[in-house]
Formats: C-alpha cells, sequence, structure tokens
C-alpha cells in the first residue's frame, strides 16, 4: 500500500514539474513599427492643379530633390512597404499613436497646416519665400504623446524630446523653393 501512495506522489510530482517546464512564457510585446520602404510626396497646386510629386526610398542614399514654386499645394503623403502594398491607411487608422514632422524649412518660409488628425497624411503648404537647398528630414513617429505636441510642431527639431516616440520611417531630401 505504501509503495502505491509514494508512487502515486512520484507520478504526481512529476505531472506538475511537466506541465510547468511546457508551459509557454508570456509573449513579450514588442515595437510594432510599420515596416516601410518608400515615401510619396504629391503637392497639387491649387489654382493651377499642377502637380509635382516626388517618391523617396528609405533604403536609398542618394538624397532627392523637391523643387516647389511659390503657391498653393495640397499635399498628399503615400507609404509603401517592402512588398510595394500602401501601408498609409494603418497609419490613418491609428492616428492618435502617429505624426509626420517635416525638419528643416521655417514657418516664414512655408505656412504648413496638417489636413487630417495632425497626422501628415494630408497636409496643405503654402510656399511664401524662396530659399535654395535646405536640407530636409521628414519623419514618421509612432507611439508619441500626440497631446504634448501641437500642429505648429510640424518642423520642429525637438520632436522627439517633445512627444517621445519612435520612428516608423524618416527620409531625407534637399528643399528648394523657387519662384
Amino acid at each position: 500500500m505504501k509503495k502505491i501512495i509514494n508512487s502515486s506522489k512520484l507520478i504526481l510530482v512529476a505531472a506538475v514539474l511537466l506541465f510547468n517546464s511546457c508551459k509557454k512564457d508570456d509573449p513579450v510585446h514588442e515595437h510594432d513599427n510599420e515596416e516601410m520602404k518608400t515615401m510619396t510626396l504629391t503637392f497639387t497646386e491649387k489654382t493651377t492643379n499642377a502637380s509635382v510629386v516626388v517618391s523617396i526610398d528609405a533604403t536609398d542614399k542618394e538624397t532627392k530633390v523637391l523643387n516647389l514654386k511659390k503657391g498653393n499645394y495640397d499635399m498628399n503623403l503615400k507609404l509603401y512597404d517592402f512588398d510595394g502594398h500602401e501601408v498609409q491607411q494603418e497609419i490613418a487608422d491609428d492616428a492618435d499613436e502617429h505624426q509626420f514632422f517635416f525638419e528643416g524649412p521655417t514657418q516664414e518660409q512655408i505656412n504648413f497646416t496638417y489636413l487630417d488628425k495632425q497626422v501628415g497624411l494630408q497636409s496643405n503648404w503654402k510656399v511664401l519665400q524662396t530659399a535654395s537647398n535646405i536640407p530636409m528630414k521628414i519623419v514618421l513617429m509612432h507611439g508619441l504623446r500626440k497631446s504634448a505636441l501641437t500642429a505648429a510642431d510640424w518642423n520642429n527639431k525637438n520632436y522627439q524630446i517633445l512627444g517621445g516616440g519612435t520612428p516608423d520611417i524618416a527620409v531625407n531630401l534637399t528643399l528648394n523653393l523657387i519662384d
């Protein structure tokens, strides 16, 4: 009888150890940055309907040039993943976690307005002054504290200090504002 009880205890201990060792670890949450490779900006001048388009590959070392004449433009930004699929809808759906920043031009050079929920997929750019060879960085931040930022921070160099978050995509280009 003692052997049966001891055997039962041994089986019970073995079963507990076995089930505990097979238990999956809780998954570690990883930051779910969207995987983006290409950004296409389409500027449509409001009075002439003329368009200026620039596509920038985030993996390309070549710096693209964007030339905008003085005028009033609506800008539409599209994003593509590494397979060429558009992903801007995912950004729009999570508007409370995303915002584009356009570091480089000053508020005296461009009057900028977000046309969406302070995301930057759609915006208005009024070119006010001419300027050449402005180094411009376009960054989409993810997981930032949007309550710490205003629409006036569209070109703030301290956007990451103010709002936190991590970049989903960052590209550089040269901006020329011409007559």
